[in-house]
């Protein structure tokens, strides 16, 4: 008996437009804010995607100012056009872990084990390539668990939580939808790894690689994530302005 063939039904793919937050306020009091240039990167963004008349089905969110500053211009810019803007949902999933506290508790084991590291320490607020040095040997050991924290998020957890929120959007948003994700470095490397299948290691080598306010974008269905394009900013790099290619 010859059988008839079943007809699949095709599913066309989400895509998932995942944006990092515009430049922050490094070195200030107050880091979850943005600066200036973070303010004229986050319009620069919106008035991009309403040149591609790009619109969303729903909005994904963390809860940290930055995100939602980022997020602002591209629902006023809906607003002055007319349209209404799509769901928006916030969550804890797309909030970056706490550095500051990874920091101020590390530095001193770091010192106790090399002194010689107390005075690249106190240089870390004051120089960028300070800076990004004693991050990168702070969060490296946080990653690799050396110094558990107490009352602290682990790495673990931490990709952990990350990873629950990302299969939560894909799972309520399904097949065929347009999605926007503003969130930090950390979440998007995590989304990196899930894609690539990535060591932990390059993970965090990622993340310091990600330009604020640039758009990575996935294509997922069911339980599959693809990556589909990286940290791109050319919206950015059109206003032929270096100023604004920041990375914190």
């Amino acid at each position: 008996m010859i059988r008839k063939k079943e007809k699949r039904k095709f599913r066309f793919m989400s895509i998932m437009y995942v944006i990092r937050h515009a430049q922050a306020s490094f070195g200030q009091a107050v880091y979850d804010r943005l600066s200036d240039p973070g303010r004229r990167q986050a319009q620069i963004l919106a008035d991009h995607f309403a040149s591609l008349g790009l619109t969303f089905d729903a909005i994904y969110t963390g809860r940290q100012v930055r995100h939602e500053q980022t997020l602002t211009p591209y629902l006023d810019s809906l607003a002055q056009q007319g349209q209404a803007p799509p769901p928006v949902h916030t969550t804890d999933a797309l909030n970056e872990y706490d550095s500051e506290t990874i920091i101020k508790t590390l530095i001193p084991e770091l010192i106790r084990e090399d002194p010689a590291f107390a005075s690249e320490a106190a240089s870390m607020i004051r120089d960028k390539r300070s800076f990004q040095k004693v991050y990168e040997t702070i969060m490296g050991r946080w990653v690799r668990g050396a110094d558990p924290i107490e009352n602290l998020e682990t790495w673990p957890a931490y990709a952990r939580r990350v990873t629950a929120g990302l299969k939560d959007i894909m799972a309520s948003e399904g097949s065929g939808k347009a999605v926007a994700v503003f969130t930090s470095g950390g979440p998007i490397s995590i989304y990196v790894q899930k894609a690539l299948g990535l060591s932990d290691d390059m993970t965090l080598a990622i993340t310091w690689q990600i330009i604020n306010a640039s758009v990575t974008r996935f294509k997922f269905s069911g339980d599959r994530l693809m990556l589909f394009g990286f940290n791109d900013v050319s919206h950015l790099e059109r206003t032929k302005d270096q100023q604004l290619i920041t990375y914190r």
